[in-house]
């Protein structure tokens, strides 16, 4: 039987040969030649009967493909159409950090464990890559999507018989390091709309027609995300009710729009702040012309505004104020801001949009300043009757008593 391997004599020229030839798990035809001697027909034997054993097994795999070729054939392929488009490109620029790693262009059946976690060693430290650029070391939460990806993508090879072994069963997963949530300070907050003046007034800013000071007041006072915010139109702010609708992200750098990943993210956001709400108002009618549909944050073509340019204006902006901190930052400090002011987790678990109030808590509980201090004084007091307790608890403090700014003038 052909498949189960069959060894033929052969001669080229002057050379005479013994030659197995075989088929593997995947249907490719093979053949490997050996002398035409006693010794050589006893090793074409006995390596035939190794060919059969591991058919026998399944483990008869060889591939010609690298880690690279295959990350990208697995996103392209398998992942395509069963995750979001937010999901797909999130995972996508995790496959560009290995594209470019020195384990890019190792066949997929010769990388193993010591390799991969050599590899990971390198990332946690400043790096270069295989075409001589330098790179910032990666944070622990960065390399561990790399490893999942890595895993992914591994036993989906394994289960397509392109290789034999799967050299992620010997890696660990990655542990990430917890960072102290980031929040703005009132001194940070006014440098950076200071910066945004600054930044519209420059000569040379052909952006001016993008009202970023907006964006960025939002983004401080509702906590929503940058993809959000890009995604609103006009229908879905209601002035009399002082509500936003979240209901829609944009994906990066394209003009397409997904649901939120949770029907959590589904959700009203409140306009706590009277000049948030006035300056909505002004933009709307910033042209003459009352917008009652169509994007907040539009392009020239009418589209969204894209995120590279929203980041690319944030870094300018940093570099004007002096600040390095991550445009994530302005979710942070609203979430810690409505914490501070005494708002239960519960709500503003709603108002990002959290699937489940436990993330909230766990983000962002110990963010709240003096807690400890609260509950001392909770019980230092002599007599105090439940209803009084019920209401001192549940009083807002009033705005200039907070240390965390969302409600700083512009």
């Amino acid at each position: 039987m052909y498949g189960a391997g069959t060894i033929t004599y052969e001669k080229v020229g002057l050379y005479e040969y013994y030659a197995l030839q075989y088929v593997d798990n995947t249907g490719k035809r093979r053949k490997k030649r050996f002398p035409h001697t006693k010794e050589g027909l006893r090793s074409a034997k006995q390596f035939q009967k190794e060919v059969n054993k591991k058919k026998a097994t399944g483990s008869l795999v060889t591939t010609t493909k690298t880690v690279s070729v295959w990350l990208q054939e697995f996103l392209t392929t398998y992942k395509v159409n069963t995750l979001k488009i937010s999901s797909l490109e999130r995972l996508d620029q995790t496959r560009a950090i290995v594209e470019v790693s020195p384990i890019a262009n190792i066949p997929l059946d010769k990388l193993n464990g010591a390799m991969i976690q050599n590899f990971y060693n390198m990332l946690a430290d400043p790096w270069k890559d295989i075409k001589g650029k330098d790179h910032k070391a990666l944070s622990s939460s960065t390399i561990s999507k790399v490893h999942k990806l890595l895993v992914s993508a591994y036993k989906k090879a394994v289960q397509l018989r392109l290789i034999a072994l799967n050299p992620m069963d010997t890696v660990d997963p990655i542990k990430v390091r917890t960072k102290e949530m980031s929040v703005f300070t009132w001194q940070e907050v006014g440098k950076i709309f200071w910066a945004i003046r600054k930044y519209d007034s420059y000569k040379f800013n052909n952006s001016q027609r993008y009202n970023y000071r907006l964006l960025f007041m939002m983004l401080l006072q509702t906590g929503c995300r940058v993809g959000e915010l890009l995604a609103l139109r006009w229908e879905d702010i209601n002035f009399t009710k002082r509500e936003i609708h979240i209901h829609s992200t944009k994906a990066r750098d394209k003009q397409t729009f997904t649901d939120p990943k949770t029907t959590a993210g589904n959700r009203y956001v409140p306009i706590i702040f009277n000049k948030l709400l006035a300056a909505l108002k002004e933009w709307r009618n910033h042209d003459g012309i009352i917008h009652m549909q169509g994007y907040v944050f539009e392009n020239k073509n009418g589209g969204a505004v894209s995120y590279q340019r929203v980041f690319l204006t944030w870094q300018r902006i940093c570099e004007i104020a002096g600040i390095n901190k991550n445009i994530h930052t302005f979710r942070h400090t609203a979430a810690t801001y409505l914490l501070e002011k005494g708002i239960p987790v519960a709500e503003v678990s709603r108002i990002l949009g959290h699937a489940d109030a436990t993330i909230t808590y766990k983000m962002y509980v110990h963010s709240i300043p003096n807690y400890n201090q609260k509950i001392i004084e909770q019980f230092k007091q002599k007599k105090i009757t439940k209803s009084e307790s019920d209401t001192k608890s549940d009083t807002i403090k009033s705005e200039n008593t907070a240390t965390v700014p969302i409600s700083v003038t512009f």
